[in-house]
C-alpha cells in the first residue's frame, strides 16, 4: 500500500523498501497499479517532470530549521495545566510569505 505523500519531501530514502535515493527514481520503479501514472510521468517534457519533482520536494511537514525551535511545551506551573496553558506549535513560519507586504 502506498503511503500518503505528506512529508515526502523530507523523507528519503523512498519506496516501500527504501531502495530509491530520490523521487525520480521511486517514480521510475513503479509498476503494477501505478504503471499508468509512471508512464504519464515519463511522457511529460523534462521541464514538467522537474516541476512535479520540485512540487513533491516541497511537501515537507516542517522545514529542517524550524522544528524544535517552534515547539512550545506549555507552562506546567500555570493554573489548570494542561487544560489551559498547554503546549502548541508555532506554524507562522510555515505560512509566512516574506514577499507579501500584508
Amino acid at each position: 500500500m502506498t503511503e500518503p505523500l505528506w512529508g515526502v519531501g523530507s523523507s528519503p530514502p523512498y519506496g516501500h523498501d527504501g531502495r530509491s535515493i530520490d523521487l525520480r527514481s521511486v517514480i521510475m520503479r513503479h509498476g503494477g497499479e501505478a504503471q499508468a501514472a509512471r508512464d504519464r510521468f515519463v511522457r511529460l517534457p523534462d521541464v514538467k517532470q522537474g516541476q512535479l519533482i520540485d512540487f513533491l520536494q516541497s511537501l515537507i511537514l516542517f522545514p529542517p530549521d524550524d522544528t524544535d525551535s517552534n515547539l512550545n511545551s506549555g507552562d506546567p506551573q500555570a493554573p489548570d495545566f494542561p487544560q489551559y496553558a498547554y503546549g502548541n506549535i508555532a506554524l507562522s513560519v510555515l505560512f509566512n510569505d516574506p514577499t507579501d507586504p500584508e
